[in-house]
């Protein structure tokens, strides 16, 4: 019989809370221009306010990091957590372009565990922590696996993930492969309703770590594989994976009815297993819905002339890419990974903060520059 980690639910939690807190640490130095500096890719402030210019806005990385390294050796450690997260907050305000989707998780994990005194005599307590983080945890892959139930999943995230396979196999072999990929979004759904069964966990955890060793091989950082954050997640979630899931999970005489007194417990359900549904009609963000990599994404078209391209700095338009009717596109998503080393945060008021950026460097008219709207693509499977 499979046993698995042997190792009491309060250690668990210790360990969860340093594995993130290392692997929050790490994600941000990968991606530290996103952070801090100078850069040319336009911010993005949630409200009508100023952003903070370099070198200044290094002060709230710095202390950022500061307090995530402060909790994890010092005893106030739930303090240290609470102001690492208003931080966090601020400089998701003053660009939304941060609010990637593994700050997100990593952040409502360490939420999640500011609120456990590290007690190790209340099961009921430190029990029912544990289960909201096995919700939040399964919530991604239930949610990224129903935004990828589309068309376009195939045809542009899962191509460009094994595109790497093309130059190692036949023609015929790539496109089986490729078939398989409509199976990918269902796997990932069985995983994560699987690792809430506990009679066939142990299974998912064997699927879901095929899934992450898969990917880690091919996100691995390359010139195509700019999203170097998103890559390391996959490390950080193996260990997470078992600590979470792997062996005794839960007290003999703990009664699950105990979750409905625990506050914790309500707010993850909304923000976990309700408001995602709601992303399929753009009242929800993508990156509140945990979706790490789906073709369900919104996008535009940025198309301008040939006058609005010369006054545009040389860098930008190294990823601007000519049509066949004389007009030029902006390829605004590699811009972003190659400036910011992550993914564009593909709402509304990014691509309007990218329209005031070409249209003050350029003084473009609206015959010159044009923003085109794409529909989101629709799901396969209505949830």
């Amino acid at each position: 019989m499979i046993e698995g980690l042997s190792i009491p639910i309060p250690q668990r939690l210790l360990l969860i809370r340093v594995t993130v807190c290392v692997s929050l640490i790490i994600s941000v130095l990968l991606t530290f221009n996103l952070w801090g500096g100078e850069r040319i890719f336009p911010y993005t402030p949630a409200f009508d306010i100023r952003y903070i210019k370099a070198p200044y806005d290094y002060l709230f990385i710095v202390f950022f990091i500061l307090f995530i390294v402060g909790s994890l050796f010092l005893k106030k450690h739930r303090l240290l957590l609470f102001v690492a997260l208003l931080l966090a907050t601020a400089m998701v305000i003053f660009d939304m372009n941060r609010l990637q989707p593994w700050f997100y998780i990593y952040c409502a994990f360490l939420f999640v565990l500011m609120f456990y005194n590290g007690r190790i005599d209340d099961a009921n307590k430190f029990t029912s922590f544990f289960i909201v983080l096995q919700l939040i945890f399964c919530s991604i892959y239930i949610f990224n696996g129903i935004s990828q139930l589309n068309s376009a999943f195939i045809e542009t995230d899962f191509h460009d993930l094994i595109s790497p396979l093309q130059n190692m196999m036949s023609e015929r072999q790539f496109l089986f492969v490729k078939k398989i990929g409509v199976f990918t979004p269902y796997a990932l759904i069985i995983i994560g309703v699987g690792l809430l069964i506990r009679v066939v966990r142990y299974l998912a955890i064997t699927f879901a770590l095929i899934f992450h060793i898969l990917l880690i091989i091919f996100l691995f950082p390359t010139q195509v594989n700019q999203n170097y954050a998103m890559w390391f997640c996959n490390i950080t979630f193996i260990p997470l994976l078992f600590l979470l899931f792997s062996g005794k999970t839960k007290q003999r005489y703990y009664s699950p009815t105990l979750l409905f007194q625990f506050p914790l417990f309500y707010l993850v359900i909304i923000l976990f297993w309700i408001m995602p549904f709601f992303n399929q009609k753009n009242l929800w963000p993508d990156n509140l819905s945990s979706n790490f990599k789906s073709g369900n994404t919104n996008s535009v078209d940025f198309k301008f002339s040939k006058n609005v391209l010369d006054q545009l700095p040389p860098y930008v338009q190294h990823f601007c890419k000519p049509r066949a009717d004389s007009l030029f596109l902006l390829d605004y998503n590699s811009w972003c990974r190659n400036e910011l080393n992550t993914n564009c945060y593909r709402e509304n008021i990014t691509f309007n903060n990218i329209y005031y950026y070409l249209q003050a460097r350029s003084k473009a008219s609206v015959n010159d520059l044009q923003m085109v709207v794409k529909p989101k693509h629709e799901l396969l499977f209505k949830p």
